[in-house]
């Protein structure tokens, strides 16, 4: 946003001082060069003694209001300058004002110069008025009318330049990745509006000017218009055509604006995830193109979401997330993390006992109470290995108290287990026994495969260790069994309930392990 100052600064004074008061003075000069082929002669008379009267009153109204709206401009366009020239980063309000105007700009800046116009311009006639009672109406009300009407293209000309200006010179800077969308909404101009405006300026008020030059050759006044329009030709087909003109204009805007409020109000659902949504199509144009592009976009962001939600049932949500968001490479990191690892005891003997579509239902049934503590405690399930569970806390998601929050699972995992097997035994199933290993160490995370077909997973000692304790549960009648590696990461509450069991030779390592049990009630 920094860059290309001299650009933003042109753009800057541009927008905010130089075309909102040439649009307005060249405007006053073209009318006054203009007068005499519009005014009638007896305002022009008028006008003459208004210049040798030196009232300062007619004065002040006349130019009063420009000093006035040059000051509120000066004071609308202050935030906007601190944020696009201060060298001092302004704070999060000020930023947000200014961008609320930056966008608003071309809109209120126009504004301001046509109410300063069109308030000169009827202050004036009412003071003229008041200083010459017998000036005859019909000047009075043309002259209103006519200055009326240029000051309604000096204010067409101004939003047009100005808003072009802001569009390619300010706010590509100010917003480069996007995100005007939310200072946009409200006061802006519909495109229907902007077309009335614009045939207002470009149609209308020719025609009008063409219509005062002809009253003003035909020594006819403005009070005489209705009985022309009724009487000559040329009149009615101005009218005609000026009617056709209008709906032709209006009918067109309103053909672009629909199918547009259409595709923002689709687009607006779609960004709160309802991507089926979909844009009715009217035409073949650049618009309908358009919105049957908007289709194909929901549609794909539809099939992306129910990848995203089968991906989120294979592993765990946040491990999506985790590997959603960054790249898809073989390799890992080596981090400190504690894994729990649980196996059901004698589950080959009731496997053998029962059909393959109980024993799914056993287990499923089993694995998503375990799922359910897991879960509960920050955990992710790296892996089901046949009726085993091979749970990881610290990593990739970080933990400072993943050995204690690894501890309070496998308490909840028995806990669920208990009230799963007072339904099984209720439905007249077997009692399911489960064993848990817990051990806390160094271990690798990361992808492993192939460069097209990976894993995510976490490998190392730790998480060998962890298996081979659980392995001790069955032989020391234990349900969970804690290394001194663990141990020494828990809090006193939890330290002071561990019991030794002693050291134990792990199959495949060399050194012995302290283990201690947690008798768990």
């Amino acid at each position: 946003m920094r860059q290309n100052r001299k650009v933003q600064l042109f753009a800057f004074l541009c927008i905010y001082f130089i075309v909102p008061f040439s649009a307005c003075f060249f405007t006053l000069i073209f009318a006054n060069y203009t007068s005499t082929a519009f005014l009638p002669d007896k305002f022009l008379v008028l006008f003459e003694a208004t210049r040798t009267t030196n009232d300062f009153t007619l004065f002040a109204l006349t130019w009063g209001p420009f000093p006035i709206i040059t000051a509120i401009l000066l004071f609308y366009s202050t935030p906007v300058a601190n944020y696009l020239f201060k060298k001092e980063k302004c704070n999060f309000l000020s930023e947000e004002k200014a961008r609320y105007r930056i966008v608003h700009s071309p809109m209120i800046i126009s504004l301001f110069g046509f109410v300063g116009w069109e308030l000169s311009t009827i202050l004036s006639v009412l003071r003229i008025d008041t200083l010459f009672p017998d000036a005859p109406p019909q000047s009075l009300l043309t002259v209103t009318i006519l200055f009326g009407f240029w000051g309604l293209f000096a204010f067409a000309f101004s939003y047009a330049t100005t808003n072009y200006l802001n569009k390619t010179l300010i706010i590509p800077n100010v917003f480069p990745m996007g995100g005007l969308g939310k200072y946009a909404k409200g006061k802006q101009f519909s495109i229907v509006t902007k077309q009335i405006i614009f045939w207002t300026a470009s149609t209308l008020f020719p025609i009008i000017l063409l219509i005062f030059g002809l009253l003003q050759r035909t020594n006819q006044n403005l009070f005489q218009l209705h009985t022309l329009i009724h009487t000559d030709v040329l009149f009615e087909v101005i009218a005609i055509m000026l009617f056709f003109s209008f709906l032709f204009s209006v009918t067109f805007a309103i053909s672009l604006q629909h199918p547009l409020n259409q595709i923002e109000s689709a687009t607006e659902l779609i960004k709160e995830q309802k991507f089926d949504t979909r844009v009715t199509i009217f035409s073949s144009d650049e618009l309908g193109l358009l919105g049957d592009a908007v289709n194909e976009m929901a549609e794909g962001l539809a099939e992306r979401e129910r990848i995203k939600d089968t991906f989120g049932r294979i592993v765990d949500p946040r491990i999506r997330d985790y590997l959603l968001s960054n790249e898809h490479s073989l390799g890992g990191k080596v981090v400190d993390a504690t894994i729990l690892f649980s196996d059901l005891r004698d589950f080959t003997k009731l496997s053998e006992k029962r059909t393959p579509e109980e024993v799914l239902y056993i287990l499923n049934r089993y694995f998503q109470e375990m799922s359910n503590a897991i879960e509960m405690h920050g955990g992710f399930i790296n892996k089901f290995i046949g009726d085993a569970i091979l749970a990881v806390f610290g990593t990739p998601i970080p933990m400072v108290n993943h050995a204690e929050k690894a501890v309070h699972t496998a308490l909840e995992m028995q806990k669920n287990l208990d009230e799963l097997n007072k339904q099984f035994l209720n439905e007249g199933l077997t009692e399911l026994k489960m064993g848990i290993g817990i051990h806390t160490g160094s271990l690798l995370v990361g992808n492993i495969g192939s460069t097209n077909r990976m894993e995510f997973t976490v490998i190392g000692d730790t998480v060998n260790t962890a298996s081979r304790v659980e392995g001790l549960c069955k032989g020391l009648q234990k349900n969970l069994l804690i290394t001194e590696n663990t141990a020494k990461s828990l809090p006193e509450n939890i330290k002071s309930r561990l019991l030794p069991e002693g050291e134990f030779e792990l199959k495949g390592r060399e050194s012995k392990e302290t283990v201690f049990s947690y008798v768990i009630t």
